[in-house]
C-alpha cells in the first residue's frame, strides 16, 4: 500500500474514513471531519497522506488487499483440480457483488476519483489502482492454473485485464441502472466461470 505500513493508527484512519464516506459521501467528507472523529490531528493524518484523495486511494488499495487475503485463504482450504476453483470464485463473486451493489465505500470512492481524474495526482492514484487490479487478478488466475483448476490455455494477462474492466463496470453500474437491471450474484459467478474456460464445471 504505497509502501506505508498498516499500523493501528492508519488502520483506524481508513476505517473511520470509510464510515464517513458511507454517511456523508466522498465530496462532503473532509480530512478535518476524519481527524475530529478519529481523535488524530490533521498533522498526524498528513504523516500518512498528502490529501483526501490519497487517503481515498489507500482505502481502495486496502479493499483489494483484503480480497486478495480472503482469496488465498480460500485457496488454502480447497483441493487441487477443477473442483478447487469453486470456493475461491465464490469469494471473488461475493466481493464483486458488494462492489456492484453501490453499498460500498469502494464504489463511491472509485466514482469520485474518476470525476477528479483531470488532476494529475488523482490520475496517478487511478492508474496505480488499475495496474494493481490487473496484477492481482493475474496472480489469482496463475494460482488456479498451477493447481489445475484453470486451463493452462487461458491467457492470464488478457483475462486479468478483462476481469478488471468487468470489475470497474460493476463499480459504475449502480449510478446508471435501476435495481432490476443490475447484474446479480449468479451472473457474476457465471461470467467468471466462462472467462476462466468453464473451470470447475462438471
Amino acid at each position: 500500500m504505497q509502501d506505508k505500513a498498516m499500523n493501528d493508527s492508519l488502520k483506524k484512519l481508513l476505517e473511520i474514513a470509510e464510515e464517513m464516506i458511507m454517511e456523508k459521501g466522498c465530496r462532503a467528507t473532509t480530512l478535518q471531519d476524519i481527524a475530529d472523529r478519529s481523535g488524530l490531528t490533521k498533522g498526524a493524518i498528513y504523516h500518512y497522506v498528502k490529501s483526501k484523495d490519497e487517503l481515498f486511494g489507500m482505502i481502495l488499495e486496502a479493499g483489494m488487499e483484503k480480497t486478495n487475503q480472503r482469496f488465498f485463504e480460500s485457496v488454502a482450504r480447497t483441493p487441487a483440480g477443477p473442483e478447487g476453483i469453486k470456493s475461491p470464485l465464490n469469494t471473488l463473486t461475493e466481493r464483486l457483488r458488494n462492489i456492484g451493489s453501490g453499498d460500498s465505500a469502494t464504489s463511491l470512492i472509485f466514482i469520485y476519483l474518476l470525476s477528479q481524474q483531470d488532476k494529475p495526482a488523482v490520475a496517478g492514484i487511478l492508474k496505480r489502482y488499475h495496474e494493481a487490479s490487473i496484477l492481482t487478478a493475474k496472480t489469482w488466475i496463475e494460482v488456479g492454473q498451477q493447481n489445475g483448476a484453470i486451463p493452462i490455455s487461458i491467457d492470464a494477462d488478457r483475462t486479468a485485464r478483462m476481469f478488471t474492466v468487468f470489475k470497474n463496470g460493476l463499480q459504475v453500474q449502480h449510478n446508471i441502472v435501476t435495481d432490476g437491471d443490475k447484474i446479480n450474484e449468479l451472473e457474476i459467478y457465471e461470467f467468471l466461470m466462462n472467462a476462466l474456460g468453464g473451470a470447475g464445471r462438471g
